[in-house]
């Protein structure tokens, strides 16, 4: 008898979805990714939640994920808050030459250089002039947009957090560094359209009721965001589970590109989606109307899984790199702040050469 297992909601990738209905492990519909033999077990992709039958549940649907959330909200907030003082912290403050009134640094000055930008006290302890600069305290503007799809709702194991709650975490952390930095943040809706500002001393609370209450309502497969509705120049972040549509990603990249805007995504993953740690007989059970399927996960099984993986994150990194960063993946057994510190130099860098770049 096959042991009930949760499952990898990235097995969608590689085992041929099955539809509702179907007899379990005969149900073939669209195949993405190669195909693998396992035994008398063919593979292609498997669907794409995980429900785990006759053990304690590793899933929550929406509105129970959203009461336990909302139940824990003036925590997480405060976790958010520690994990962004942190992150300032360990980062560089994000700093450039411009108007404002702060003092950033002397430098010399350059041949054609106005009389009137000379700053003569400091040009008198040295045998050249020197320029005094302040520091730029132009906004930029960041759209925040978090996956809400229910393959969100998932995790491997009772000690680890859902990878829902895993990116409200990351996205609360990330609009208190922005905020503190004097940045427009604007949080963009499940629905990828609606826009909601972020700001003030309430600005964590709003945006963390906002998307607790969007997990109520899960959508399956993910709504992207339009890109018509992000400002030029402006940043975008993502934070999802990266099982996207290719050409609805690309797509997205590109006309987020169009209007001058990067685009960074914090892939975040269950340590399960990357290792497959299964073995056995295992019968894996769908959260969005998939048929459960049952499966030999031996070690062919896995090794085929794996090179599918990596060959999956290969492409999406691939796609990142083209809408201007690098993908940044967090897992949900890892500390949040190594992403959010990647993803801050990223801000960071877009910050100094003026936010803009070639579409």
């Amino acid at each position: 008898m096959a042991d009930h297992m949760p499952a990898p909601a990235f097995l969608r990738r590689f085992f041929p979805r099955a539809r509702r209905g179907n007899t379990p492990g005969h149900g073939v519909g669209d195949t993405v990714g190669k195909s693998a033999t396992v035994g008398t077990t063919t593979s292609a992709v498997l669907p794409s939640g995980i429900l785990p039958s006759g053990l304690p549940m590793a899933t929550q649907d929406g509105p129970a994920l959203a009461r336990a959330l909302a139940a824990r909200m003036p925590a997480l907030i405060m976790t958010a808050r520690r994990i962004a003082q942190a992150v300032q912290q360990g980062g560089h403050a994000r700093r450039r030459a411009g108007s404002g009134e702060n003092f950033w640094q002397y430098r010399p000055a350059q041949p054609g250089e106005a009389a009137s930008r000379i700053d003569w006290r400091q040009s008198a302890r040295g045998e050249r002039p020197f320029v005094r600069e302040n520091e730029a305290q132009t906004a930029q503007t960041i759209f925040i947009w978090c996956d809400n799809s229910s393959s969100m709702n998932w995790h491997s194991s009772d000690t680890l957090p859902s990878k829902a709650e895993s990116a409200l975490v990351l996205a609360l952390a990330l609009a208190a560094i922005l905020l503190r930095q004097g940045e427009r943040v604007r949080l963009l809706g499940a629905d990828g359209a609606t826009v909601t500002a972020i700001s003030g001393n309430g600005g964590l609370e709003r945006m963390a009721i906002v998307l607790i209450d969007a997990m109520r309502r899960p959508s399956s497969p993910a709504t992207l965001p339009q890109a018509g509705h992000l400002a030029r120049n402006g940043r975008l972040v993502l934070l999802g589970d990266g099982l996207y549509d290719p050409a609805a990603f690309s797509g997205l990249l590109r006309a987020a590109l169009a209007r001058q805007v990067r685009t960074s995504l914090i892939e975040v993953i269950d340590p399960a989606e990357r290792d497959m740690p299964y073995s056995g007989r295992t019968r894996f059970m769908g959260l969005e109307d998939e048929a459960p399927l049952t499966l030999s996960a031996g070690t062919d099984l896995r090794t085929a899984y794996r090179a599918a993986f990596t060959q999956h994150q290969q492409q999406l990194s691939d796609l990142c790199r083209a809408g201007g960063n690098a993908m940044i993946t967090q897992t949900t057994d890892q500390p949040p702040e190594r992403a959010l510190l990647a993803l801050h130099a990223q801000l960071a860098a877009a910050h100094h050469t003026g936010g803009g770049i070639r579409a």
